[in-house]
């Protein structure tokens, strides 16, 4: 699975107001002996919903909780969990995460708050009051202590040893004041309100989304994020799929438009030449919704991560049938909140009509030998993504069946029909075709008819009366 990674990110919080949560957070690979001694950490299961390998992983850390306060942390990371996972568009991809909480007690409960001189003891010596700002909660290295090993190395050692699969990591405060921070590590208190910061820095951690502020900032550059652009031309626009031809480009920020996406200018810390797709959103103002551009890079980043398919039988890829036992086919689905999976089934391109289930039995007797391509295909047909260039939300499952049923044909004994005609059946899984001979002499043979069975049968009817006596034979060429 993949790892988080830290990048440098600009701080911007104010309470109330369009924010974000991004701090200059640098990763380094520093693991000593010392960031090794945290045997008293624990890990503790939260929400658990697959194999890991299969699944994103929330990791959640104590911050300024007491040997004491154990419980009270587990209570506040299952709630940072709900309250992420009960938005959309996280809602309906629920059963795609896995939770768990890393309990590592501090000498002291709460955070320091240097503008109020009020100092506590914590593991991770977390901080408000970041570089100026009363609301932004850092972790060293930062503005106030630079030694990475008294807190971003502690989180990365923490993980390794305890979470080492996980895909996102959250540190929970126990301070009732609004705040927290972004990058690699979301930082959150435990203040309701803050989970609005959890939900944003997902955004960018999680699926790489941009700051939708028009606010300049002159230090910050970067290239274009999936809701950000500088393009203006309608047809090259990045999220043009969900821009109705009837919204004109640029988007004006008006009441009329202000449900709809479009082309709005402001955006990359830029008021001007940048634009976003909607006039509000998550990753521009507090309280917001996700819009459907941004909704739909985050169900992507899901699918980055998650395949559709958690299991599947046969477990080969290669498969012999040597005897007439039905074959079952299964796969086991991650299925979404609400809505069903998209399944089908195919045997050389054929679609199994009928059979949209995550099941399918096969007949080797009624295929006949041969080599059959068997074929599952599932498809998450989810409004929430218009484009998916990349084929994310579709897996695709093929084994190659080799069928080698004893080739026995079997004929039965010859009879006349009412008027006269002569009728024949015969048996074989021979879907090559065998060949029905008669003979007056045993010597001189005449084909009646050449045929390939079906479902192991096969009847043939003279078309006419010969009332001559003769002798009748079947085989299967090649045998």
């Amino acid at each position: 699975m993949p790892q988080c990674q830290f990048k440098p990110q600009r701080a911007r919080l104010t309470g109330g107001k369009p924010w974000g949560t991004e701090l200059l957070l640098w990763g380094f690979l520093v693991f000593g002996s010392a960031l090794r001694m945290m045997a008293q950490g624990a890990l503790y299961p939260i929400l658990s919903n697959g194999p890991a390998t299969n699944r994103i992983n929330l990791v959640l850390l104590a911050e300024g909780y007491t040997s004491v306060q154990r419980a009270t942390f587990l209570a506040d990371a299952t709630n940072v969990v709900n309250n992420l996972l009960a938005r959309p568009p996280f809602q309906t991809y629920r059963s795609y995460f896995n939770a768990s909480a890393i309990f590592i007690a501090s000498s002291q409960s709460g955070s320091d708050h240097p503008s109020q001189s009020y100092f506590r003891d914590t593991y991770f010596n977390s901080t408000y009051d970041s570089y100026g700002i009363n609301q932004l909660v850092t972790i060293p290295p930062n503005d106030r202590d630079a030694d990475y090993t008294h807190g971003q190395g502690r989180v990365e050692a923490l993980l390794g040893a305890l979470a080492p699969q996980y895909d996102m990591a959250i540190l929970v405060v126990n301070d009732l004041l609004f705040g927290g921070s972004g990058g690699g590590l979301t930082i959150t208190s435990k203040s309701s309100a803050s989970s609005q910061i959890v939900a944003h820095e997902s955004g960018h951690s999680f699926a790489g989304l941009g700051d939708e502020y028009g606010d300049p900032f002159p230090a910050f550059s970067g290239p274009e994020e999936y809701n950000t652009t500088r393009e203006t031309s309608r047809g090259s626009i990045k999220w043009r799929a969900w821009i109705s031809p009837e919204t004109p480009i640029p988007t004006p920020p008006t009441s009329p438009y202000a449900a709809v996406v479009g082309l709005f200018e402001g955006a990359h810390y830029q008021p001007t030449n940048w634009f976003r797709p909607k006039l509000d959103c998550m990753m521009r103002t507090v309280g917001r919704p996700f819009c459907e551009v941004c909704s739909e890079a985050l169900v992507k980043a899901i699918y980055r991560r998650v395949r559709l398919v958690d299991g599947f039988i046969p477990a080969g890829s290669q498969l012999v049938a040597a005897g007439t036992q039905p074959l079952h086919f299964e796969v086991s689905l991650v299925e979404p909140a609400g809505q069903t999976l998209a399944v089908r089934w195919l045997v050389n391109q054929a679609v199994q009509e009928g059979a949209d289930g995550v099941s399918l039995m096969l007949s080797p007797l009624a295929l006949g030998n041969g080599v059959f391509q068997v074929r599952c295909e599932i498809c998450d047909r989810t409004t929430l993504v218009r484009d998916d260039p990349e084929g994310l939300l579709r897996q695709v499952l093929d084994w190659q069946l080799e069928v080698r049923l004893p080739v026995v044909l079997k004929l039965e004994m010859p009879g006349r029909l009412p008027d006269g005609r002569v009728r024949i059946g015969a048996a074989a899984p021979a879907p090559q075709g065998f060949i029905l001979q008669s003979s007056a002499d045993l010597v001189t043979w005449e084909a009646l008819a050449t045929n390939i069975t079906k479902l192991g049968s096969f009847e043939f009817i003279e078309p006419g009366t010969n009332r001559v006596p003769r002798f009748f034979r079947g085989f299967v060429p090649g045998h």
